[in-house]
């Protein structure tokens, strides 16, 4: 994908990971150019071992002169692991296991803690007040609305958690928020959709932003109560970052599909091309179960019989139902057990669990996360790059146990 990456409704290549939040590595300016490859201003993602060694490959060669290659692999994939690490964490005196992991695991992501990812370098300057949005295409009545108006024809909230279509397994660029906004098809309905057009298998609704921007979904889609106008975030008019004054939720897809700073809505049967389509990736873009080690997370020393790992998982519209995590090695292999489950703030939204690691001596304990769909399907372990339709496999964890 191409030029850098800003904006959480649209994601450009994990090839240009550069930065981690969330106990990783935070970039909060714009990053200079390192081969000509990416620019980024604060992204909020995992690097991933594969795309770390590959930057390696490039970079590293030129400032570790006189080290074999292979070792300096070796000092990359240590570099990685210390970047993306995080201490285990305690809970309090009298605290609770499910609020212990809500306060470490946070269940709402702050507005200027959500991931920021699109095909631009800067955010579109829109003002609500200027601002119209433009209803067109194989409709009955075409519309011209402006923020107010759109906002009048009813607003509802709604938890859903966003997740990019480039997030490596076990990257950072996921979030949890209230989005507040108007049903698509409130709108829809309104303009009066042709019922020839309902009955069209080829029925597709085309969204085009401001920085140049066009994804499209399937009329069935549009027509889902849950998706949704959102012009609100977490209690505060929707942030310019994250497409104001209008952006898309659509239940259970990727970041991409959730297009920002729209300026225009159409209605077709005639298809459409979207923007990162056009470039490989899927276009229905439905999210893969995921789950993730938060804290501790990577790798870590323990001096302690037993720990508490906390994380979180996430399946789209599907819901989790399960967490389940394994640990150990040879005659200390532990199978796959349930961890403790924190109800989720709403059906779209992540799940936050819990899981007691306990060690019987010193060594290293391996351990592996899984999540288990509203549908009872288990995370699959099979291992996949994000292109073309989201990342598959399962978060590793490394602990030492010391002093015991």
């Amino acid at each position: 994908m191409a030029r850098g990456f800003r904006g959480d409704g649209k994601c450009a290549d994990l090839r240009a990971t550069a930065g981690v939040m969330d106990g990783h590595f935070e970039n909060r300016r714009f990053c200079r150019r390192i081969g000509g490859r990416f620019s980024c201003r604060r992204s909020a993602m995992s690097i991933s071992r594969r795309h770390m060694l590959r930057l390696a490959a490039e970079v590293t060669p030129l400032v570790v002169l006189g080290i074999p290659r292979g070792a300096q692999a070796s000092m990359t994939g240590r570099l990685f692991d210390w970047l993306n690490s995080r201490p285990v964490e305690t809970p309090r005196p009298g605290e609770g296991i499910l609020d212990f992991a809500a306060r470490v695991v946070p269940e709402v992501t702050a507005n200027d803690k959500f991931y920021v990812q699109s095909i631009g370098y800067s955010a579109p300057k829109l003002s609500r007040r200027k601002w119209r949005l433009s209803v067109k295409g194989e409709i009955t009545a075409p519309l011209s609305i402006t923020w107010e108006e759109l906002n009048a024809l009813g607003r509802v909230k709604t938890w859903a958690a966003m997740t990019c279509i480039g997030n490596p397994v076990g990257g950072g660029q996921i979030g949890n928020a209230l989005w507040e906004g108007v049903p698509l098809r409130t709108l829809i309905e309104r303009a009066g959709a042709a019922e020839r057009v309902r009955r069209s298998v080829s029925a597709r609704v085309v969204f085009r932003a401001a920085d140049g921007y066009h994804d499209s979904i399937s009329l069935e889609q549009a027509l889902d109560s849950r998706t949704l106008l959102c012009t609100g975030m977490n209690g505060e008019y929707l942030p310019r970052d994250h497409g104001a004054p209008l952006r898309l939720l659509v239940p259970g897809t990727y970041g991409l599909k959730n297009v920002k700073w729209i300026e225009s809505i159409e209605v077709t049967t005639k298809g459409h091309g979207g923007y990162w389509q056009r470039r490989g990736w899927s276009d229905e873009a439905l999210v893969e179960t995921l789950s993730r080690f938060e804290a501790p997370r990577r790798r870590v020393e323990v001096r302690a019989s037993k720990v508490w790992l906390v994380g979180s998982a996430f399946a789209g519209d599907r819901g989790i139902s399960k967490v389940e995590v394994t640990y150990g090695q040879g005659e200390r292999l532990q199978s796959w057990a349930p961890a403790l489950l924190r109800k989720p703030l709403g059906p779209l939204a992540w799940t936050i669990w819990a899981f007691p690691m306990r060690f019987e001596g010193n060594g290293f304990y391996p351990a592996t996360v899984r999540a288990v769909d509203g549908a009872g399907v288990i995370q699959t372990d099979r291992i996949s790059d994000p292109q073309p339709g989201g990342s598959t496999g399962r978060m590793g964890l490394s602990i030492y146990v010391k002093g015991l």
